[in-house]
């Protein structure tokens, strides 16, 4: 795995690999929460950990001083449905606390009304242990 040490072989590996990814979409991004939730939260963690990484690499190699500039790996996250799309676009690196032009870029957060198809939302409770962010 990934550690904070960015020396080893694994960690040279995963470098490499997110020098060639561009884009990572992650379709049903709601799933966070089902059992194998820690896997997909492990990847996309790991991915803009090393992705912030090989970006400061890379600046300093320029010696450039621009402004912050966005990760090398844009992370795309799809969902039909969210309680906290703030949280999860916070996550995956999208600022969402400040306010401008630049604010909350790259979140897009449909409501129902834009739907070709209209949805009727009809709540059923269930015995047991369920979550959907």
């Amino acid at each position: 795995g990934v550690s904070g040490d960015l020396s080893s072989s694994t960690a040279s590996n995963g470098k490499r690999f997110v020098r060639e990814v561009g884009l990572l979409v992650i379709d049903e991004i709601h799933l966070l929460g089902e059992e194998r939730g820690a896997v997909l939260e492990a990847i996309v963690s790991r991915t803009r950990f090393i992705s912030r990484h090989v970006q400061a690499e890379n600046q300093r190699q320029s010696s450039s001083s621009e402004e912050k500039a966005p990760e090398i790996t844009r992370i795309i996250g799809l969902s039909t449905a969210l309680a906290n799309p703030y949280d999860l676009a916070d996550w995956i690196g999208i600022d969402t606390q400040s306010y401008g032009v630049d604010a909350k870029k790259g979140l897009y957060n449909f409501r129902p009304s834009v739907r070709p198809v209209p949805m009727v939302v009809h709540i059923q409770g269930y015995p047991g242990r369920h979550y959907c962010p």
